[in-house]
């Protein structure tokens, strides 16, 4: 089983992390793991770098783009793809502040989640603790050259 976290970062803060985003990773990574007084240091941290997000206008959103997908279904603030023909099923969990996104199988659930949260905000960064991978749902180069052209 593969698991994310996806975090809606703040723009400026994204564009000046742009090729430091290890430096993000590391600072999530150290948050989840932090016990008192670190992890109040460490959340003020977070807190200032994540860009706010109605959770559950978010969670209307999701389903509104996934509904018309037979192998969607949902529950609450969980919203789930299963693939049966591809073994391919994912999870994804819209909580306050961040999403969970959980996958198994083959990488078409997965990617199908990532292709619609793209669709609702630039700024995604989705963060793997157990493999150590993280990276932007949207690369944020391409965004700056369609800025400067």
């Amino acid at each position: 089983m593969r698991t994310y976290e996806v975090f809606l970062i703040n723009e400026e803060v994204a564009y000046i992390y742009y090729g430091f985003e290890s430096k993000l990773f590391h600072l999530f990574k150290e948050h989840q793991q932090a016990t008192k007084p670190l992890k109040e240091i460490t959340g003020r941290q977070v807190h200032y770098i994540l860009k706010p997000f109605d959770h559950k206008d978010l969670n209307e959103w999701l389903h509104d783009k996934l509904k018309d997908n037979k192998s969607y279904s949902s529950s609450l603030f969980y919203h789930a793809l299963q693939f049966n023909d591809k073994k391919s099923q994912a999870t994804i969990e819209v909580k306050a502040d961040r999403l969970v996104i959980q996958s198994s199988g083959t990488f078409e659930a997965e990617m199908l989640l990532f292709d619609t949260l793209k669709k609702y905000d630039d700024f995604f960064l989705a963060v793997d603790y157990d493999r150590e991978k993280y990276g932007w749902l949207r690369p944020l180069k391409s965004l700056r050259i369609v800025e400067q052209g």
